[in-house]
């Protein structure tokens, strides 16, 4: 068993974890790409999981292997989450960013419904049979994230020059229009002597 001051230790400790990884994830995501680096910790922290759910199983009940090995996976799985909202701030327009943002609300209904079902089968089955399911329900998640990888540039660089060029040729046509409304204007104002109407006139 585990003393409640023990308990409160690793609530903290999961927090710094998931920062620490943030950091590092966002470092690795310049050289492979955002989903890249989200599919990457999402396996990771899968495999954990599952190395939990093999341990507990009748191999090793020690808190000292199984709480490094929970709170690593728990900042491994959880430290996506600027990865994911900047995404979504790129790829959704601002008049739809509030309708899919609201989609969380649902997925934490989703989270607490999921901890009470986790704890009828650990009732039922015990906490290794209960991780082992977790780990399948999130590995299938993996799969919809790699949806993305068509849509999403591995080089956020590139992708920023092309939107940049994009604005810059729209600009040019832009001004070309109203360059060549300028002159058809030109051709046509009757107060100019050297071209147009005004000319025939004097």
């Amino acid at each position: 068993g585990m003393s409640p001051i023990e308990v409160q230790i690793i609530y903290v400790a999961c927090p710094i974890a998931m920062v620490i990884f943030s950091s590092i994830g966002t470092c690795i995501k310049d050289y492979i790409g955002r989903v890249q680096t989200i599919i990457l910790f999402r396996v990771i922290g899968v495999a954990l999981l599952i190395a939990m759910s093999i341990l507990a199983s009748g191999i090793t009940t020690s808190k000292y292997i199984l709480v490094p090995i929970y709170v690593i996976r728990t900042g491994v799985m959880n430290c996506t989450y600027p990865l994911d909202e900047s995404i979504l701030m790129d790829f959704c327009r601002k008049e739809q960013r509030a309708r899919w943002k609201s989609l969380e609300s649902i997925s934490a209904f989703g989270w607490c419904g999921s901890a009470v079902l986790g704890g009828i089968l650990g009732d039922a089955h015990g906490y290794s049979f209960t991780f082992l399911i977790t780990a399948m329900i999130q590995g299938s998640s993996i799969l919809l994230t790699a949806t993305l990888l068509p849509l999403v540039p591995i080089h956020e660089k590139a992708r920023s020059q092309s939107i940049s060029t994009a604005a810059y040729s729209e600009k040019e046509e832009d001004e070309g229009f109203w360059d060549e409304k300028a002159d058809g204007r030109a051709l046509l104002d009757p107060c100019d002597g050297d071209h147009g109407v005004g000319g025939s006139i004097q």
